[in-house]
Order: structure tokens, then C-alpha cells, then sequence
């Protein structure tokens, strides 16, 4: 996250840096906006717990190929 601070200071962009604690897990995230006013989040994540999805939405997105989420569809009637 250090890394991520100076970078962003010799770049003289703008952000915020929060550290949430709580549950024994500590979350260190810096946020800033791209140069398009997309809000970009970085964190320490990988402290997270992960979640498993459950049921058929596990199945589904396990099927997702992300190269094509962002190509159109084929329609079927």
C-alpha cells in the first residue's frame, strides 16, 4: 500500500487511504478516481475471508468466460 501512496503522490492524484479493523481482520484500502471518474479501489483483500457462492449461481459463473462478458450476445428465440 506504500507503493501504491507514492505512486499515486509523484502522480499527484488524489485519494483516500481507510483502515477498517473488525472480526479479528484488518482491511487497508486506498481509493481514487481514474482519469475517466471511475472510483478505483485498492485493498488488502487477500485478508478477507472468502465466501463461497452456493447452489446454481455457483455453477453459472464457473461457466463464465470473462473475454466475452464484454461482447455482444447471441440472441435465441
Amino acid at each position: 500500500m506504500a507503493a501504491v501512496e507514492k505512486k499515486l503522490d509523484e502522480m499527484e492524484i488524489e485519494y483516500v487511504r481507510e483502515i477498517v479493523e473488525g472480526r479479528g481482520i484488518k482491511v487497508d484500502q486506498i481509493f481514487f478516481h481514474d482519469p475517466d471518474g471511475f472510483m478505483i479501489e485498492i485493498c488488502n483483500c487477500d485478508s478477507l475471508p472468502v465466501v463461497p457462492l452456493l447452489g446454481g449461481l455457483a455453477q453459472y459463473c464457473a461457466k463464465v468466460k470473462l473475454h466475452q462478458m464484454g461482447q455482444p450476445q447471441p440472441q435465441t428465440n
